[in-house]
């Protein structure tokens, strides 16, 4: 995979940050580094690091789309009301079962969607 200077601003962009943003998000926040760069680059950019694991991408319930630099294994909660997305640590891995079964897991990947605890208060 070739490194170019868009792919790698994508990429500390989202690396610097324990959140989860869309494509426009990130293409308004790389532009301030590289302000020539265009929104199909970025997509493109998104595309070739969710195909090479360096990002995950989680997707709303209403099918937006986010991405999320924090690879380590982990879980995300989606609130349908605020459309926060909330990263969350799981007791154990399904992963750890499946390899203890034999299975050869690549990768695993939970999303729980609901009403988070602030739009319950509410």
């Amino acid at each position: 995979m070739r490194e170019t200077k868009q792919k790698t601003a994508i990429l500390e962009f989202l690396r610097s940050k324990r959140q989860h943003y869309s494509a426009i998000q990130i293409y308004d926040a790389v532009r301030e580094k590289i302000p020539n760069i265009s929104l199909g680059t970025v997509y493109r950019n998104l595309s070739t690091l969710l195909e090479s694991g360096e990002i995950i991408s989680v997707e709303t319930s209403d099918k937006c789309v986010f991405y999320d630099g924090f690879i380590k294994d982990h879980a995300h909660f989606v609130c349908q009301k605020c459309k926060n997305i909330f990263d969350f640590e799981l007791p154990t891995s399904a992963k750890e079962h499946l390899v203890g079964d034999g299975f050869d897991v690549s990768y695993e990947r939970l999303v729980c969607y609901g009403t988070c605890k602030n739009c319950s208060k509410k």
